[in-house]
């Protein structure tokens, strides 16, 4: 596969980037419907649904195409909480998907300091193989070092992704194997939604370090926060208290954007 993506140029020297793949047994045609609609207050993320509303998130994962969410591009932008959206910045119908966070329109550089993307490539064996890519540029100070950290961010972005990138390979395979379909108006498939006593140990043990880091990150936000002077902070705190309940998202985009340099 290619080690170059589009939207890459958007963020040309990432401090790091992390790359999740899966192989999918349907075209890129059957797979893009499910991305298209990614979002919260659209399809949802396919992944820990539970764990994303206990913070607030109101995610409702949805187990078939919808037809009103089918384009990116109209809808500008993805919610990752009621609070808190990522700009829609390229969209390739049936191939590429990204997103990105650009920065406030105050600043005079415009500089992307993170992109999160996925693309969709048909493989000889006519199977479509996912890729999903989260790339960072780590901020100056040491919160924003600790914040955009791969060892913080990465085992997080795993655990959420690996959930996700399986739910989207039994929806849109099912989907396949039940239609045979170039277009799908609403069909309910089966879903990979599973209850707590169906994951493994090994599951439940990451989705609770998962909760515990997304609380402590928040925790350590909304203290900053608290003390911080309004002046030191760029917009209104109070919109800012709930940006930070957005998992990993929240507390990032606080210590990347909030603090007034």
């Amino acid at each position: 596969m290619a080690t170059a993506w589009p939207g890459d140029e958007l963020l040309p020297a990432p401090s790091w980037t992390v790359t999740h793949a899966v192989t999918i047994q349907a075209s890129p045609e059957d797979v893009w419907p499910w991305l298209a609609q990614l979002g919260q207050g659209r399809g949802g993320f396919y992944s820990f649904e539970r764990l994303e509303n206990l913070i607030g998130c109101r995610m409702a994962n949805t187990d078939r195409v919808l037809a009103e969410h089918q384009d990116p591009t109209a809808a500008g932008q993805i919610r990752l909480h009621p609070q808190a959206a990522l700009p829609v910045a390229l969209v390739e119908p049936g191939r590429d998907l990204v997103l990105a966070d650009s920065g406030p329109p105050a600043r005079q550089q415009r500089v992307t300091e993170g992109l999160w993307s996925f693309h969709l490539r048909p493989t000889p064996e006519g199977t479509t193989r996912l890729v999903e890519r989260l790339s960072f540029r780590a901020g100056s100070t040491w919160p924003e070092k600790l914040f955009t950290s791969p060892a913080l961010i990465e085992p997080i972005s795993f655990v959420m992704s690996q959930e996700m990138l399986r739910n989207i390979t039994a929806l849109a395979g099912t989907a396949h194997r039940t239609s045979e379909r170039t277009t799908m108006t609403g069909k309910t498939t089966s879903t990979q939604v599973r209850r707590w006593s169906e994951l493994s140990s090994g599951q439940q043990t990451a989705v609770l370090t998962l909760a515990s880091l997304q609380v402590s990150l928040a925790v350590a936000a909304w203290t900053d926060l608290a003390f911080r002077p309004a002046e030191q902070v760029n917009g209104r705190k109070a919109s800012w208290a709930a940006v930070i309940a957005v998992n990993l998202v929240g507390p990032t985009l606080y210590f990347l954007r909030g603090i007034r340099r």
